[in-house]
């Protein structure tokens, strides 16, 4: 759960006793030469210029937009106080961010740079499930309720009641008086669904002014515990390299990744690598192969050597490795979720989505919403905003009260 201090789901922790974490004690960092020490700086430089462009584009909201990567470069260059190894290693710094947004500083929209500085972010063991099964309770009271293995293709949708006819693969077609979209926006963006009739021109523009990321994750169980037992994230910061060099791309130190601790969360042998595209895809691909888990391995051994609390030992067997498989999955619209890159304007979604919050046809995902996009708490709230836009297309009173509010009792 990120962005605990406005996360209404967190209020559901306790309600349904659900064990957590939070993941915010000290980090360690890295770099290909090994651990850093207590004055690398470099992130902290990092931060500066996160909160600097956040100010930038205050102060000059019609700025042109550039990507993270130009605009840090040039950030450093001119800073006046910040010493020749900051000046190098401040940009890399920034690259954590790559693995909460899910692409490179490259191709991120530094006008609309969703940078975590403050926020706490926490696990919850066990996952997502309680909360998705207590929500879904009421609706598995009738067994009729939920069809799954459908996949939708078309949709026709009305202005008056039974006017929705949904299409799916299957040739199966269901009929109603109104129907809301949660397909991610990876699947509006390729056109995997047919409106008819077409979707309103703001909300086709809306799902273009905005990208689709991918981030992805490694999970590997150790037959022991070789890393820092008492941290909660390792984070590598890759070597900078000259401008116009390309990327060793055979070595995973030439990436930026985090890597969680889940001996510290869960008392799991485990580590779980975050990578971001375009590696991602490469990764998730690598792995669907034969051979693709000794492969993915080896590709990460580099980054777990680095780890090593006893670095003069071998690396201890590893019992289970699983990856995302996300970027080939085209029911998550062949990525992760949304993401700002150069020249987006996410904006518009939202907007649109508002303007028309009068049509039986409503939209719903982390993609709708400007708060919490990217994360369940921001697309749980957008099917609150649908839910809502149709009680008053229905005419009926919305009693003022959210799924979260009621018992968490049976």
């Amino acid at each position: 759960m990120h962005e605990t201090s406005q996360n209404k789901l967190v209020q559901l922790i306790p309600k349904l006793g659900i064990e957590y974490y939070y993941d915010d004690g000290t980090p360690l960092y890295y770099t290909c030469d090994g651990r850093a020490g207590s004055q690398f700086k470099a992130k902290k430089v990092a931060d500066e210029f996160a909160d600097y462009v956040e100010w930038f584009y205050d102060e000059n909201p019609d700025a042109p937009d550039r990507t993270v990567k130009d605009f840090v470069d040039e950030f450093v260059e001119k800073h006046p106080l910040i010493s020749a190894s900051e000046r190098k290693w401040a940009p890399q710094a920034t690259r954590e961010v790559e693995l909460w947004i899910g692409t490179s500083i490259e191709e991120a929209s530094a006008k609309h740079l969703s940078y975590f500085m403050t926020e706490r972010n926490l696990y919850m063991k066990g996952g997502y499930d309680k909360i998705v099964e207590w929500t879904a309770k009421p609706l598995l009271k009738d067994p009729n309720m939920i069809r799954k293995g459908e996949v939708v293709t078309d949709i026709q949708w009305g202005h008056y009641d039974n006017s929705t006819v949904v299409t799916t693969q299957s040739g199966h077609q269901y009929s109603g008086d109104a129907v809301i979209v949660t397909v991610p926006l990876g699947c509006l963006r390729r056109d995997m669904i047919s409106f008819s009739p077409s979707l309103p021109t703001s909300i086709q523009s809306g799902i273009s002014a905005f990208s689709y990321g991918a981030l992805g994750k490694v999970f590997i169980e150790f037959s022991e515990v070789f890393w820092p037992k008492d941290n909660d994230q390792f984070i590598y910061y890759p070597t900078p390299i000259p401008a116009g060099t390309p990327i060793d791309e055979s070595s995973i130190l030439s990436y930026a990744t985090v890597t969680s601790n889940l001996w510290i969360m869960s008392g799991s042998k485990e580590l779980c690598i975050q990578i971001a595209e375009p590696l991602t895809q490469r990764i998730e691909a690598m792995a669907q192969t034969p051979t693709g888990k000794e492969e993915v391995y080896a590709f990460f051994e580099p980054l777990f050597k680095l780890m090593r609390t006893e670095p003069y030992k071998d690396l201890p067997s590893y019992s289970s490795l699983e990856t995302t498989s996300w970027t080939s999955d085209p029911l998550a619209g062949f990525g992760s979720y949304s993401v700002e890159k150069k020249g987006d304007e996410p904006g518009l979604l939202v907007q649109a989505l508002d303007e028309h919050r009068n049509l039986r046809l409503q939209f719903a995902g982390e993609h709708c919403i400007e708060t919490g996009n990217g994360c369940v708490h921001g697309a749980f709230e957008t099917g609150e905003i649908a839910a809502r836009n149709l009680l008053g297309v229905f005419g009926m009173t919305w009693d003022g009260l959210d799924t979260t509010l009621r018992s968490a009792s049976p």
